[in-house]
């Protein structure tokens, strides 16, 4: 219990430094930006706008209802410029899937994605920067946005003028929290993917590290190619909109790759079938996108269904699983999951209350979708990986415990009590298995004398002592020995591969040798040993155990030796 509690303190703690860290860096990063300057002007009152057949005239620009924009409709805005005092200034706005046209006075002087549309191509989100020159005041500006498909966009976006680095600043100011949270996810699964192979290969084949990479690169990505981060760095609009769209369409992709790693039987069998089928959605996007058959826009509907669909079915499937096994003894395992199913559903629910704020704006009354934003889809990725963080430590955490926990049981199975040596299973084990594979090695068999007497006469613990005692001489003896070990009682075994079955003579005289000197040391008995041994090749195409009994008889004979020697000194002495 003591030890669940420290892990649960840990795993919090870990979670607050986490979020800390990301405060800290955003106040960091704030204070490195320029306050949004004053030099900009907001263009957003007086314009006169033109939208299906209907004419009006707009006192805020952002808040024009004019509805949703489809393929080849126009929506036509127009003002009279004022002297702002500023020599070429820039004009700003944003536009969404829109084939855009600029006048002065009925003179083009920008269009913008039609070269996209004519090639089928999606015509791409855009911020754009348009330099009036110098004489602009006291004309007018006229601005024509075209929907470049269907359910283009609704709304229009505020529209500014001023210095362009200072419009740029503005711009990234105003998303400046999102942009950081995606630069963060991204850079996160960076350093988790570069991570993955090293848990992969010591940590059984784990793949969660490897998806928990991928989702908060996704994340991250979709993050920063909603704020055009992409075009604002690489001046590629088409660029930023397809990272935007492969990034939203392998979010769940990810996600359900990630529950496939983690569940075993009938439940990974189903999130590898949803895994596959989230792949094929997405390679048939991309095939009929650069086939210009449909463009890449065109599937989010499908997408959001299916997303919807797989994530009911994996909560469906988590719930179940945990039922089923919440009375086994690995539920700290489940508790690592919890946590996952936690930061998922809150990532849902998050991005639920996005996408219905984004369809309320888009489709019902008011600003539209320009005005749109991805608050709670960001804060909600942010917690999600931030669980998927805290899961995967509580699961290796409790992972190592268990491991560590299976490798004193298979010492306890293994290892005999008294002596510290391999006991009779384990050297068993290993016999067998060297049997599978017919290799050369030699078998030691021994048996240590007098160890009776010495219990008889000194007491048992005088005859442990000289059991440990011989246990350590064989250790130091035969210190590169594949196996040594106790079958039991007296008896003793080494087991010896390749090389070093070498020059076993020279062994067993360094044996006897040590023995001599402990002997010197030692006053209540002394050590004595018989002793046999055989190699693999003297007992062809038979198993260890068969070398081992050849060597044990060749012991037996020594033993025999010994035991008529100490019968003739007794008769000598009498």
């Amino acid at each position: 219990m003591k030890y669940q509690k420290a892990i649960k303190i840990f795993l919090l703690s870990f979670a607050v430094i986490i979020l800390l860290l990301i405060a800290i860096f955003s106040v960091k990063m704030m204070d490195l930006i320029v306050t949004p300057p004053d030099s900009v002007i907001s263009l957003d009152d007086d314009w006169t706008v033109s939208c299906k057949g209907q004419l009006f005239h707009c006192d805020d620009i952002s808040e024009a209802d004019i509805g949703v924009i489809n393929e080849f409709e126009k929506v036509i805005i127009s003002r009279t410029l004022d002297n702002v005092g500023f020599d070429d200034p820039c004009l700003s706005f944003y536009s969404i899937h829109a084939l855009v046209y600029v006048y002065l006075d009925e003179k083009l002087i920008y269009d913008f994605g039609m070269d996209y549309y004519l090639d089928r191509n999606t015509v791409p989100k855009k911020n754009h920067y348009i330099s009036l020159g110098n004489d602009y005041a006291g004309k007018t500006l006229t601005i024509q946005l075209i929907g470049g498909r269907n359910a283009s966009f609704s709304g229009l976006s505020s529209v500014y003028m001023g210095e362009r680095d200072d419009i740029q600043i503005l711009d990234f100011h105003k998303s400046f929290i999102p942009i950081a949270v995606g630069a963060f996810l991204f850079t996160l699964g960076i350093i988790l993917i570069i991570l993955s192979p090293y848990l992969f290969i010591y940590h059984s084949n784990d793949l969660r590290i490897l998806f928990s990479g991928l989702i908060s690169i996704m994340l991250g990505i979709y993050v920063m190619s909603y704020y055009r981060v992409f075009d604002l760095l690489l001046d590629n609009s088409i660029n930023n909109t397809i990272l935007e769209y492969a990034s939203l369409y392998n979010i769940p992709t990810v996600i359900v790759g990630y529950l496939m790693s983690v569940y075993n039987g009938k439940a990974k069998k189903i999130f590898a079938s949803l895994f596959l089928i989230d792949i094929g959605l997405f390679l048939t996007s991309i095939v009929v996108h650069f086939a210009h058959i449909a463009r890449f826009s065109d599937f989010t509907h499908v997408l959001h269904i299916v997303s919807g669909i797989e994530f009911v079915i994996s909560v469906v499937l988590i719930f179940r699983d945990y039922a089923a096994h919440r009375n086994d003894s690995v539920k700290n395992v489940f508790a690592a999951d919890n946590i996952f199913v936690f930061g998922l559903v809150a990532f849902m629910l998050f991005s639920v209350i996005d996408i219905v704020r984004y369809n309320l704006l888009k489709y019902g009354h008011g600003g539209g979708e320009t005005n749109a934003s991805l608050t709670g889809f960001t804060l909600g990725a942010l917690i999600f990986v931030v669980c998927l963080m805290i899961s995967y430590l509580y699961y290796s955490l409790f992972s190592s415990n268990i491991a560590s926990m299976q490798s004193k049981i298979a010492d306890l199975a293994y290892t005999d009590a008294l002596t510290g040596l391999s006991n009779r299973a384990r050297c068993e084990q290993v016999m067998q298995m060297i049997s599978s594979e017919h290799s050369t090695y030699a078998i030691i068999s021994l048996d240590l004398n007098r160890l009776k007497q010495v219990n008889d006469t000194l007491g048992h613990h005088e005859g442990d002592r000289l059991l440990t005692g011989f246990a350590t001489i064989l250790s130091d003896c035969f210190w590169d020995a594949n196996l040594v070990g106790r079958m039991g009682g007296d008896e003793f075994i080494v087991i010896l591969m390749e090389d070093r079955t070498l020059n076993l003579t020279k062994r067993i005289h360094e044996l006897y040798s040590i023995i001599s000197d402990w002997n010197h040391k030692e006053q209540a008995f002394q050590y004595s040993v018989s002793y046999g041994y055989s190699y693999s090749f003297e007992v062809p195409n038979s198993s260890a155990n068969e070398v081992y009994m050849l060597a044990d008889n060749r012991m037996y004979e020594m033993k025999r030796e010994h035991h008529g020697k100490e019968d003739q000194e007794v008769t000598t002495n009498v």
